[in-house]
């Protein structure tokens, strides 16, 4: 899954929305099945469905 996000705020936000956060043992915020969110440029050729969060490539 790829998509560019604004902040990495709004990234997290996105993959709460989409039920890929847990709890991890000490409270803190982490991501699922080994996700990890990294910072990336957005491409040209990107297109961005205003009602998606994710873009599966």
């Amino acid at each position: 899954m790829t998509r560019s996000f604004p902040t990495p705020q709004a990234a997290w936000e996105a993959a709460e929305r989409a039920g890929l956060v847990e709890i991890g043992p000490g409270g803190e915020k982490i991501l699922d099945n080994n996700l990890e969110i990294r910072p990336c440029e957005s491409t040209p050729d990107e297109v961005v469905d205003p009602g998606s969060d994710f873009i599966f490539s």
